[in-house]
């Protein structure tokens, strides 16, 4: 159960950084939904400082999760 626990936080932390790494080339980064209307995107040309700190925040978040995930495997 263990192994499965580390895989699934080891692949979400993963996906979060991959996620940040295509947003240097595509210019935004996806935030949730916006009630009915479509999702809640920020873009780094209209929102500059909005932008990096969500880029800043899914980074730490993603290594976050990669490190527990591989501190689950070693307990």
């Amino acid at each position: 159960m263990t192994f499965l626990q580390s895989g699934f936080f080891f692949l979400l932390g993963l996906g979060l950084l991959v996620m940040t790494y295509r947003s240097l080339d595509t210019g935004w980064l996806p935030c949730g939904s916006n009630g009915l209307k479509e999702r809640f995107e920020l873009r780094r040309d209209e929102h500059p400082a909005g932008y990096w700190l969500v880029f800043c925040a899914y980074g730490v978040m993603g290594l976050g999760l990669l490190a527990y995930g591989v501190s689950l495997l070693s307990a």
